[in-house]
């Protein structure tokens, strides 16, 4: 059964600030689309595989695209993308 992924609040927080920092930075909107479309396949291959990640010690998992990573939790029936954060800042083990 292929399970539907659900984008937190908090995660939906989290990618309109790194996509605007994006576009802020690079002058180009077209910058931040490419990296909104590489979120949404990472997305993708975590609803379709998402013991992929690597475990964490809090029930959830991480991956990485590009140079953020995703923190999610996997349920019977969804995979929930709990937030993106960028990968020098320090998260939580």
């Amino acid at each position: 059964m292929l399970k539907a992924f659900i984008i937190s609040e908090q995660a939906k927080k989290d990618l309109s600030n790194i996509f605007d920092s994006v576009s802020d930075y690079t002058g180009s909107v077209t910058s931040a689309a490419k990296l909104r479309e590489a979120f949404f396949d990472k997305f993708e291959l975590i609803r379709l595989l998402p013991k992929t990640g690597k475990q964490r010690n809090d029930d959830t998992r991480e991956t990485f695209c590009r140079h953020y990573r995703v923190v999610y939790r996997e349920f019977d029936d969804r995979v929930e993308i709990l937030t993106v954060i960028h990968s020098r800042r320090k998260y939580p083990q």
